[in-house]
């Protein structure tokens, strides 16, 4: 037999010296063989349990830590938040929605912004405020506003999404962030800015078509602008021109889940006024 292959046949049947040596005599327990580390331990059962569980619990506090670290209460962080009109319906709405709240094919042409100038008071339970309308630069938006406005579709409807020194957000019937009249409204990019105070419509993330929920800016709002880098840039389409504290008032509610106020803010009705050029 050649020599390297009588070698391998012996490396496969050796055992440790000292273990062969301790099996075939006599020696006392305590000169047995017994592994070292990590054989030792790899070779029972228990301690694998112990190690899966001492690891499990490890990602857990480390998965707690990493969510509990962020901020979310930073109002530095807020303008990152989009005022969207979202697509499902957040837990646990506030307020009484409308029961079956209207819906149309589209707005009727109710404006005319060549002879007219147009404003909106809302009368809330917090109180009254009124929004001059610019209709010369968002003809089509501020024809929907009114024409909903109009049809009584805003009355009794909530303020259902506050965010302290972001915006306040209303226009939805059901209460719940996901309600619209029907129909779509295409953007109209104009190039004011999201000032303190300013009216725009809430909108779908990424869309470029709103329905009938909108937004008041509480303080300026640059990341929201049209030159704005990210997909979602929002056009305003009036300006609050009293009763800022009104809106400031409802910007300072006590919220719950989904940015919700706790007791509930209510528009009334809007009452739109159309004054000759």
């Amino acid at each position: 037999m050649p020599k390297r292959k009588r070698r391998e046949l012996q490396h496969l049947r050796q055992e440790p010296s000292r273990r062969r040596t301790y099996q075939l005599s006599h020696a006392s327990p305590s000169e047995i063989y017994k592994p070292g580390f990590p054989m030792n331990v790899l070779g029972d059962v228990r301690w694998f349990a112990v190690i899966g569980v001492v690891v499990a619990v490890a990602m857990v506090v480390t998965a707690v830590l990493t969510t509990g670290g962020l901020d979310q209460g930073n109002p530095d962080a807020l303008p990152t938040v989009t005022p969207a009109a979202t697509s499902t319906a957040d837990a646990s709405p506030t307020g009484s929605p409308t029961p079956a709240p209207k819906q149309f094919e589209k707005a009727e042409q109710v404006i005319d912004a060549t002879k007219n100038t147009y404003t909106a008071t809302f009368k809330t339970s917090k109180g009254d405020f009124t929004v001059r309308l610019f209709a010369d630069v968002a003809p089509n938006t501020v024809n929907s506003f009114v024409f909903l406005a109009k049809q009584g579709y805003f009355d009794n409807t909530t303020f259902h999404r506050v965010v302290s020194n972001f915006v306040i957000q209303g226009g939805d019937p059901t209460a719940t962030g996901t309600g619209g009249p029907g129909y779509q409204t295409q953007d109209e990019p104009n190039e004011l800015r999201n000032k303190k105070g300013t009216i725009a419509m809430a909108k779908v993330s990424g869309q470029t078509q709103f329905g009938s929920q909108f937004f008041i800016n509480l303080k300026d709002n640059p990341s929201l602008d049209y030159d704005n880098p990210s997909a979602n840039k929002f056009y305003p389409f009036g300006e609050v021109i009293s009763g800022m504290d009104v809106v400031e008032a409802i910007g300072k509610v006590q919220v719950g889940q989904g940015d919700r106020p706790i007791e509930p803010v209510t528009i009334q009705t809007i009452q739109i006024t159309e004054t000759p050029k």
